[in-house]
């Protein structure tokens, strides 16, 4: 009889705090996975390492972090894994969460309504273009920038709003999903 894989793997509690914790939070990164998790910095290190090599869970290099996915059960994909890290970012999250609640947007009013530096709002919105997850338009001297597929955004936001630990996620999704 050949054991499942993934009961092995995790058949110490330590192991399977940890994948349950990347299972239902994609996208973490390890010093997030270590305050959820409680683990000790070393050991946590050793458990992941353990499940990587059992092809348990697979890492993303995402600028200085790297984040943490399961290779078992609903995948993300691609499109949505790159979504998911830019929404793990408050920044990012913030803004696009004002995306998805307002129709057109310059820099000014976004940066107002995510009460971030304009500087520090442009730098985002130019990483989102770049994705291709926000489109910027011109009319006349100002640019307006909108969400390419908002439902995308709302799907992800809705599926995993608790692990987000965020009440203006957690507020977003309650009004989309009343509407």
């Amino acid at each position: 009889m050949i054991e499942d894989p993934l009961r092995e793997a995790i058949e110490l509690d330590t192991r399977e705090k940890i994948f349950r914790t990347i299972n239902r939070n994609p996208g973490l990164h390890f010093r997030e996975i270590q305050r959820r998790t409680e683990i000790a910095t070393g050991s946590l290190q050793y458990h992941v390492d353990y499940l990587k090599k059992k092809n348990i869970i697979r890492q993303e290099k995402d600028g200085k972090y790297v984040r943490y996915y399961s290779t078992r059960g609903e995948q993300l994909g691609a499109e949505n894994e790159e979504l998911m890290s830019l929404l793990r970012k408050e920044s990012m999250r913030r803004i696009i969460l004002f995306l998805l609640t307002g129709s057109r947007a310059n820099n000014e009013r976004i940066a107002k309504a995510v009460e971030l530096a304009p500087s520090t709002v442009s730098w985002h919105l130019k990483k989102l273009v770049e994705t291709g997850l926000v489109e910027k338009r011109h009319r006349g001297r100002k640019s307006f920038f909108y969400l390419k597929e908002p439902e995308r955004a709302v799907s992800l936001l809705a599926s995993f709003k608790t692990s987000f630990l965020d009440d203006l996620v957690e507020g977003f999704v309650d009004i989309w999903e009343e509407i």
